[in-house]
């Protein structure tokens, strides 16, 4: 990723919008989620996920290492990327936070919304293996 004089981001040659703003990220068809060990190592993962207003929601399962990480530290960072996770734009830090059961539903629809086929069939997949659902709030940092 370049960015220019102007804060303009690119990638690949394409325009992004503002390198300071959320445009990047809203664009973005998965996101890079950055936890941290407590060895502080860095671990990340592409995640599908849905935004509402200034917040960025990720479904996971509830037996996933992620989940863990954020207990033990909820700090992360966000970058959009592709679907091996590899990064399209610079990395934002924010804070974790693990809903309780009461959001699946809302962040569920969003998703499905989103990806039309990939948020449904990952439902569908999820409860055939018998997981839970279980919900992520990122708040980006200013």
């Amino acid at each position: 990723m370049t960015t220019t004089n102007t804060g303009i981001a690119a990638v690949n040659g394409r325009t992004l919008e503002r390198a300071d703003g959320n445009q990047i990220l809203d664009d973005a068809r998965f996101i890079a989620l950055v936890t941290f060990r407590r060895s502080g190592e860095p671990v990340s993962t592409p995640v599908l996920f849905a935004s509402e207003g200034s917040l960025l929601l990720v479904r996971t399962a509830a037996d996933t290492g992620k989940l863990k990480r954020i207990a033990a530290n909820p700090a992360v960072l966000v970058a959009p990327s592709d679907s091996r996770g590899r990064w399209l734009g610079e990395p934002r830090p924010g804070t974790a936070r693990v809903l309780g059961p009461a959001a699946n539903a809302g962040t569920l629809s969003r998703l499905h919304r989103k990806y039309r086929l990939a948020g449904p069939l990952a439902t569908a997949i999820r409860r055939l293996r018998g997981q839970e659902d279980v919900i992520v709030e990122i708040t980006l940092d200013r």
